[in-house]
C-alpha cells in the first residue's frame, strides 16, 4: 500500500479536495508544510501544492498543481466518470469553472490597490454564470443531489469543498462572496453539498471540520 506526503500551507485552500480524498482513501498520509519561501525553488514549479506517494518498493512519485493531483487521487479511488468521453470532457470543463471563480476570489483578496473594483465585478459575474449554468447541468441530471448518474463523484467532492471553503472567506474578501451559492440562490448546488456532506466518503474530512 501506498503513503503519502501532502505539501501545502496550513490554511485551507487548494489543497482541500486532495486532503478529503486521501481521508476517504484510507491510506497512511502526512500533511507537510515546507518552509517558506527558503524551499520554494525545491518544489516543482516552485509552487504548492505537492503531492509524493511512496510505493510499497520505495519508488516516489511526486506530483505537482492541485487538480491533477485530485485528479489522480480520485482516478486511484474510482471517482472520476466512466460514461465516456463526453463525460469526461464535462467534468474536466465543470472543474475548471470552480478555479474561475476561485482564481478571482483569491485576486481580490492579495490585489494591489486601485484595483479591487474591477476584480469584484469580474468576480460577480463569473460567479452569476457559474451558478446559472452549474444549476442547468444538476437539473438536467434529475437534480438528485449529483452532477453525474446517482453516485457521488469526483466533481461532487469538488463542488462540496469549494462552498465549504467561500463560506469561509477570511478577511479583505469580497463582501457577499459567498451569496451567490446559498441555498435560495443555489438549490441544486445545495443539495450536491449536502449530499456529499453526509456521504461516508466525506466523513472522516468533514469530522476534522468540527
Amino acid at each position: 500500500m501506498s503513503t503519502y506526503v501532502l505539501r501545502y500551507f496550513p490554511i485551507k485552500a487548494r489543497a482541500e479536495v486532495a486532503r478529503l480524498l486521501l481521508l476517504a482513501s484510507g491510506d497512511k498520509f502526512a500533511d507537510v508544510m515546507p518552509d517558506w519561501p527558503a524551499e520554494k525553488e525545491n518544489q516543482p514549479l516552485g509552487q504548492l501544492p505537492v503531492l509524493i506517494e511512496t510505493l510499497e518498493d520505495g519508488t516516489e512519485f511526486e506530483l505537482s498543481d492541485s487538480v491533477a493531483i485530485e485528479k489522480y487521487l480520485a482516478r486511484k479511488s474510482g471517482l472520476l466518470v466512466k460514461t465516456g468521453s463526453m463525460d469526461t470532457a464535462r467534468e474536466d470543463q465543470l472543474r475548471s469553472q470552480i478555479n474561475d471563480v476561485i482564481d478571482m476570489h483569491y485576486a481580490y483578496m492579495f490585489a494591489p490597490e486601485g484595483s479591487h473594483e474591477v476584480i469584484e465585478a469580474r468576480y460577480r459575474s463569473n460567479a452569476k454564470a457559474f451558478v446559472k449554468y452549474h444549476e442547468k447541468i444538476l437539473a438536467e441530471n434529475g437534480s438528485n443531489g449529483h452532477y453525474f448518474g446517482s453516485k457521488t463523484t469526483y466533481m461532487d467532492i469538488a463542488l462540496f469543498a469549494f462552498i465549504t471553503g467561500i463560506r469561509q472567506p477570511g478577511e479583505n474578501a469580497i463582501e457577499g462572496c459567498a451569496d451567490y451559492f446559498s441555498k435560495r440562490n443555489a438549490p441544486g448546488l445545495n443539495k450536491v453539498y449536502e449530499t456529499v456532506q453526509t456521504s461516508s466518503i466525506a466523513a472522516p474530512y468533514v469530522a476534522t471540520l468540527k
